[in-house]
């Protein structure tokens, strides 16, 4: 089978055999076809990839609804303001192209007939230099655009399968060269053919803005001409149902939207529309949506054309009025304060708006059938897809504007915020600039413009294909378990694809990152991301991505219930239920969105286990469900043969992860989850300012733990206890933000400030629950200042303060209820307990703390650390020691202890230190901790000095078994510093740190060969 090269290959030689009148003729008509079916009259070609970043199939569908959109009236610009009249020619002479391609041109343009632009073909090679040459000499003598395509490009074409037919027919080319046809695609897609069946119903009634993205996604794919567009009267009556019955004013405008675009492209007959039309400018004059006012503006375009080519009944000095007005409103808009990608979204309409092609002198005596239309569209669709559109559009370059200077000054506006409003749609501006390239090139702007726009694609472009990459790797990582590479690789992508081009991708990166923080056990971490990817997936420049918000609230819901805050987690699903009604697409189809299933899952088990369990929570949770779409759930039930269960079997049944239910109820709020061998229990006072500051200081917290969870920052296994507390903002409390309640636990009270609604306060509160959260995570490592700085910086390079970043504080994106007081917050009420196996029980595997040696060992400093013990502690006990062994009962005891694991250094360590403190108590009394602080030199100077026979020995009754293990966990802390670990904050019980010593650093394990200190006496009893 012949490739596409090889046959173009074929083709090329064949075109170079043409000669005589004869094949001058054949190629002629070969021409003809190819003219007809390769290049629009309107359009010309030009080759370049289609860049398209992020999600590629998303995006490049993204763009190309943009394009579908917009671009027609580019086509509707050429048709009304300035038909092009195009001359075909062609020749078949191989040598001295230029020279005959000026004679061609001056032959067509002096017959007294305009001409805007000519098309030359030829079967000869054209090289670059001569195309350039001849292109800018035919705009300089005849002030006309040029197209050459020499053989290769016409090879090229006529070995695509939808044209070889033309060279077959005048080349005679052989039939079996043909390339091959790939399979085609099913006539109708699935996903069309299932929502088409979907509205067909009879019941189905389109409400809401949920429903209206539904019907667009079916009408868009009717209008085109295709099998589909059998079904385009049907979807027109359904999206006109909607814009006349919907309570939702903003569905309203994006469906009367809709109808004249689909009427406009697909019918060619505006009349039925123009009531709604009156309607939709009427009430976009109350809207400050950017989305909604830019399609006012491309809506006036549809009416303009419309109007030109006699498919409206509308008067064109109505039309043209309304661009005016539109200025206006924008204009008083743009005079207020907005945030960057609100501002961004203005000055699009105020550009859109000025770059109107000013009509008011023209007439409107056009036509054009839907045919002619539908071949218009056919070539831009088919540019988009190939990639051609630079350059696509030859315009008049004398045409005029509404208000070019306007325009270009909200244009350089527009482009120096870029940097500035990462949500804004690159790609969308870069295609309205280069349709109006021909007419704005020559203004002082354009430039300036180009070269900030350029700036900002590079940034953009740079930044998807980063993001994509981070996307499939963490795809791998994902199918793979590998959960924290997974989440990393997620996080960088939802950085890299923070783009208005790719916002989609970064709200799909962050349903990504819920999942795997809740897989994890972290569902304070997963409730944060989730409230920011329903917040993210509202401000979308893409409306249709609302349909999300709902989803995400729900998730929020299910990851309340997971952490324990079943009160919580109703209420926040009763909200998304009422969200989901308002924005999803056939909200009633429960097969479609699972999601709600699941959630109703979640608060079946909350209403059926506190009914069994403590039914004096029913009437709030009554309250809560009741005219939501969980009502059902709170109705009474048949009472069934199977008894209930207890308060401990229903704790026993939940998942080992998940949080003590109703853990919200009581006079405490109360969070508890385990991560790297660390149950961590943070709780607050149960009202709302205190909840919100506590669940985002907990967020916070376990975004760390799941970052340093790979850096290894060597935590005590030892429970951790937090309290939060607020304060007013303005008053500050004098006493440091963070207390250690307890000098061995490791017990905190943390001071956060009440969430201010000022933007730079909202600041502070968050700096200062991070800068808490990491006191409490550095308080709990056993690393040194310096070991856990290096560690930080680590995790900053790996993207930790990122991660933190979801675009709105906690607090604000979390207030969803008023009430100051939550449910059920009375001391009278409390939580299910399982004191026997209290909830959670365990954390994620993905989450154990790291094992094998510890940082900073090697088997050289743990030779050089022993080596030095074995030389130094016999010298403060050479005489005490040999007492010792002298007794029995102490012999016996050491060599219990060696049974049990001790090794001698441990034995001298422990007889070193007590013989030390025994000679300091007799000189100054009982060893207080702050008498061994003023004592420090001399305890440092007695441990290294060599015993004298005169010296205080210490008594065989002092050495007990219980001052020996007493001991060893002294030794154990002491040791701490010998490999550069520390207790931060105080104290620590002592086990938990032995343990860590010993798994790591070889406390119990490692020795080295050695003379014996004991000088056999202990060999001989053994």
């Amino acid at each position: 089978m012949a490739t596409p090269v090889q046959i173009a290959k074929v083709i090329k030689s064949a075109l170079d055999d043409l000669d005589g009148e004869n094949d001058h003729h054949a190629f002629e008509q070969l021409c003809r076809e190819l003219a007809r079916r390769r290049i629009a009259s309107n359009v010309r070609t030009a080759t370049g990839p289609v860049s398209a970043g992020g999600d590629q199939g998303r995006d490049f569908e993204t763009f190309r609804t943009y394009l579908a959109d917009e671009l027609p009236f580019a086509i509707g610009f050429v048709a009304l303001a300035s038909r092009d009249v195009v001359v075909f020619a062609c020749t078949i002479q191989q040598d001295d192209l230029k020279s005959k391609f000026k004679s061609d041109i001056n032959a067509i343009c002096t017959q007294g007939t305009q001409v805007d632009r000519v098309c030359l073909f030829a079967t000869g090679k054209v090289s670059t230099r001569v195309r350039h040459d001849v292109e800018n000499w035919a705009k300089g003598e005849h002030g006309i655009a040029l197209e050459i395509f020499d053989r290769f490009v016409v090879a090229e074409w006529l070995a695509e399968p939808d044209l070889y037919w033309i060279a077959q027919e005048y080349l005679h080319l052989p039939a079996e060269l043909a390339p091959q046809v790939e399979d085609s695609e099913p006539v109708l897609p699935e996903w069309y053919v299932e929502l088409r069946a979907d509205w067909q119903a009879v019941d189905r009634q389109p409400s809401n803005i949920g429903d209206m993205f539904d019907l667009r996604r079916g009408l868009r794919h009717a209008v085109p001409p295709g099998p589909a567009r059998v079904d385009l009267d049907g979807w027109l009556t359904l999206m006109t149902r909607l814009a006349e019955c919907t309570p939702d004013a903003d569905a309203r405008l994006h469906a009367i939207y809709e109808i004249v675009c689909a009427r406009c492209r697909g019918v060619a007959d505006l009349r039925p529309a123009e009531s709604l039309i009156r309607s939709f400018m009427t009430d976009v004059e109350l809207s400050e949506d950017p989305s909604l006012l830019f399609d006012a503006s491309v809506l006036v375009q549809f009416c303009v054309i419309a109007v030109g080519y006699g498919h409206s009944d509308l008067a064109p000095d109505e039309v043209l009025g309304w661009v005016p007005q539109l200025r206006r409103q924008v204009d008083r808009l743009l005079g207020r304060e907005w945030g960057s990608n609100t501002r961004a979204g203005l000055l699009q309409v105020a550009v859109h708006l000025a770059l109107h092609v000013d009509f008011s002198d023209a007439e409107f005596n056009g036509s054009a059938t839907l045919a002619e239309i539908d071949e218009r569209y056919e070539a831009i669709t088919g540019a988009i897809e190939s990639g051609t559109l630079h350059g696509f559009f030859d315009r008049d370059p004398n045409v005029s504007l509404v208000d070019l200077d306007g325009g270009m000054q909200r244009l350089l506006e527009l482009v120096e915020l870029l940097p500035h409003a990462p949500v804004y749609p690159i790609d969308a501006l870069s295609t309205v600039i280069e349709i109006h390239t021909p007419v704005l090139r020559d203004h002082p702007l354009y430039r300036q413009v180009c070269d900030g726009l350029d700036d900002a694609v590079r940034r953009q472009e740079g930044d998807a294909a980063v993001g994509d990459r981070c996307r499939q790797r963490a795809t791998s990582l994902l199918r793979a378990d590998r959960l924290l590479e997974a989440l990393r690789e997620f996080h960088q992508t939802k950085v890299k694809w923070f783009h208005g081009d790719t916002y989609y991708g970064a709200v799909r990166a962050i349903a990504n990152i819920v999942d795997i923080y809740s897989a994890l056990g972290m569902y304070l971490a997963a409730k944060k991301y989730a409230l920011a990817m329903g917040y993210l997936a509202h401000s979308s420049p893409d409306r249709s991505d609302r349909e999300f918000v709902p989803m995400a609230l729900f998730s929020a819901a299910n990851m309340d219930h997971l952490a324990g805050a079943w009160i919580s987690s109703a209420r926040l699903a009763a909200i998304a239920g009422q969200v989901h009604l308002q924005l999803a697409p056939d909200a009633g189809n429960l097969e479609r969105h699972k999601y709600v299933t699941e959630a109703m899952k979640f608060q079946a088990f909350t209403t059926v286990i506190a009914e069994q369990t403590r039914p004096e929570f029913m009437p709030a949770l009554r309250d809560i469900l009741e005219h939501s779409l969980f009502e059902g759930l709170i109705r009474p039930t048949e009472t069934h043969d199977s008894a209930p269960r207890t308060e401990q079997q229903w704790t026993d049944w939940l998942s080992d992860r998940a949080g003590a239910p109703f853990s919200d109820v009581g006079a405490e709020r109360t969070i508890t989850f385990c991560s790297l061998g660390v149950r961590w229990t943070v709780h607050c006072q149960n009202e709302q300012s205190t909840v919100l500051a506590t669940e985002d200081f907990t967020a916070i917290l376990q975004i760390l733990l799941v970052e340093f969870a790979s850096l290894d920052p060597v935590l005590i296994p030892q429970d951790v206890d937090v309290e939060v507390r607020i304060y007013q903002a303005t008053d500050p409390p004098e006493r440091d933000h963070y207390t250690r309640l307890d000098s061995e636990l490791r017990r905190w009270l943390l001071l956060l400030p009440d969430a201010p609604q000022t933007d730079s306060g909202v600041e502070t509160g968050q700096s200062q629950a991070l800068h808490l959260a990491f006191q409490v995570l550095i308080g709990n490592s056993l690393l040194d200042q310096e070991q856990f700085s290096h560690l930080m910086d680590e995790a900053a390079r790996n993207g930790l303060f990122h991660n933190l970043e979801i675009g709105r504080p906690y607090q604000e994106l979390a207030r969803l209820h008023t009430e100051p007081t939550p449910p059920l917050s009375d001391s009278a009420y409390r939580p299910l307990a399982n004191p026997e196996r209290p909830n959670p029980r365990a954390g994620s595997s993905h989450l154990r703390p790291c094992t094998g040696l510890g940082p900073g060992y090697t088997e050289e400093k743990a030779h050089a650390i022993l080596s030095d013990r074995y030389d130094v502690l016999p010298r403060p006990v050479r005489h005490t020691l040999p007492e010792l062994l002298d007794d029995e009962r102490v012999r016996a005891l050491f060599l219990d202890l060696r049974a049990q694991g001790w090794k001698d250094w441990h034995l001298l360590c422990v007889v070193m230190n007590l013989t030390v403190q025994a000679r300091i108590e007799s000189r100054h009394g009982p060893l207080t901790a702050g008498l061994a602080g003023q004592l420090k030199d001399e305890i440092f100077d007695e441990a290294l000095r060599d015993e004298q026979l005169d010296d205080l020995y210490l008594p065989a009754e002092k050495v007990t078994r219980e001052a020996m293990e007493i001991g060893i966990r002294s030794v154990a802390m002491s040791s701490l510093r010998r490999w550069g670990l520390e207790l931060h904050h105080g104290t620590a019980i002592a086990d938990p740190v032995v343990e860590v010593l010993n798994e790591r650093y070889g406390f119990w394990t490692y020795d080295i060969p050695h003379a014996d200190p004991f000088h056999g006496r202990l060999a001989a009893d053994s």
